[in-house]
């Protein structure tokens, strides 16, 4: 179990055609929850530091209209002046999501709760909103501005206040681009949304740069779907959007007993996940990933409130998204491994994960040679793979040498006789010493 990240890319190098993920032209994002129970030291900046060890390119910021807005024409831009400091700092985008409506919940300014989307009232409030938005923003990058969350459970099936909403979008999208030259929108659904109502959310889409989704495989019990569904998911979505980029906003994959999963089975839908992309890495730009810790039991009730939803399978799905425990001082699950590997493997991140060998870095190992053989002076590897570890033991079995090579190493300091070489603590061969 070596992380061999060299070998990878020599790999991938040497195969050209396949089809993967890279920093070029994928984004990858994680979503920064709140902290575990009694370690101190995992402040907003720590949590910042473990995305960095993934090589995340961009992280999210979400704010109910509601939150902004706090009552009619009074604002609260105190998240929003410290993002515009506090993210520059380290040259990070943001995809800002602001959502008048979010799930099944109505974020409008209470004046307006009984006012069409279509309306020129509630068009231009968030217009002014957008407005204030931009001026308390002056520093800050936004890979992408989202506007509305899941809204597709909210309208449902009534047509009508999906076109409504249209009308708002429109407008209020068109208005963003002047504020920001360059502004990519997208409006985030659900995947089901996308499915169930594909006619009301393609006219939706119609003038979106990106296509936004949350997606969480659950059937309608708040149990998973196993791992593997994810690839035929991922077909599914593209299939209805092949020309345009795909942004999964919200990703993510409960870890309870109650909702029939498990800590192996959450790290295994990483692993599904980056090989459905590999696939699809054209058409999906960006997964954000959903979220670093498990929500506390406070954090639990408050959004079973909010959603109003007592169902103890769809709670503990809230709970257990996290990549890392909060009870205790936290603890990383095994998915926040693998999520790091599969970073790592292609190329956003260079971190130090112990991750098993993929398929690519087995084939490299299997056709790994050297030569001359017998040899003197130094030997040098083919030139099909880069080996990142190699041992040398003597005929006593005895390591005498240890070390990081790519193209030849120097033998010269050995005595004459008969070796073992080691490649990658896998592969063994033979080795005459002359």
């Amino acid at each position: 179990m070596k992380a061999i990240f060299s070998l990878l890319l020599a790999g991938i190098i040497a195969l050209p055609g396949i089809a993967q993920v890279n920093t070029t032209n994928n984004r990858l994002g994680f979503d920064i929850s709140t902290f575990p129970q009694n370690n101190t030291s995992y402040t907003y900046d720590s949590c910042m530091h473990a995305g960095g060890t993934l090589g995340i390119t961009q992280v999210g910021i979400f704010q109910n209209w509601t939150a902004i807005e706090t009552a009619p024409n009074t604002y609260n831009f105190t998240i929003l002046d410290i993002a515009d400091f506090y993210y520059p700092l380290s040259n990070m985008p943001v995809d800002l999501t602001i959502t008048p409506i979010h799930t099944n919940n109505l974020e409008v300014p209470s004046d307006l709760s009984s006012t069409p989307f279509n309306s020129p009232v509630m068009i231009s409030r968030f217009k002014k909103l957008l407005d204030s938005v931009r001026a308390h923003t002056p520093n800050l990058v936004l890979s992408s501005l989202v506007i509305g969350s899941e809204h597709d459970v909210y309208m449902g099936s009534n047509t009508a206040l999906w076109n409504e909403y249209k009308v708002f979008y429109d407008s209020v999208t068109a208005h963003a681009k002047t504020l920001w030259p360059g502004l990519k929108v997208a409006t985030e659904l659900t995947f089901n949304g996308l499915t169930t109502y594909n006619t009301q959310a393609q006219l939706l889409n119609t003038n979106s740069d990106y296509i936004g989704v949350s997606h969480y495989p659950l059937n309608t019990d708040f149990t998973v779907k196993p791992p593997a569904n994810i690839a035929n998911d991922l077909a599914t979505i593209v299939g209805l959007y092949p020309t345009k980029p795909i942004c999964f906003y919200q990703f993510g994959y409960p870890s309870s007993a109650t909702c029939n999963s498990s800590e192996n089975m959450q790290k295994d839908f990483i692993t599904e996940t980056f090989t459905a992309w590999d696939t699809y890495s054209s058409n999906i730009r960006m997964i954000d990933f959903t979220w670093l810790h498990d929500l506390s039991p406070a954090d639990v009730a408050y959004y079973g409130t909010y959603y109003g939803i007592t169902n103890a399978a769809f709670l503990e799905f809230l709970r257990s998204l996290g990549f890392r425990q909060w009870n205790g001082n936290g603890s990383n699950k095994p998915a926040w491994n693998e999520l790091g590997c599969q970073a790592m493997q292609r190329g956003f991140n260079t971190g130090n994960w112990n991750c098993p060998l993929t398929t690519i870095e087995e084939e490299a190992i299997a056709n790994a040679s050297f030569f001359p053989n017998p040899a003197q002076g130094k030997i040098l590897f083919n030139d099909h793979t880069s080996i990142k570890n190699i041992q040398l033991f003597n005929a006593l079995g005895e390591q005498v040498l240890n070390g990081n090579y790519t193209s030849e190493m120097d033998i010269s300091a050995f005595k004459p006789g008969m070796y073992l070489l080691m490649i990658e603590g896998v592969k063994t061969q033979k080795l005459i010493i002359e």
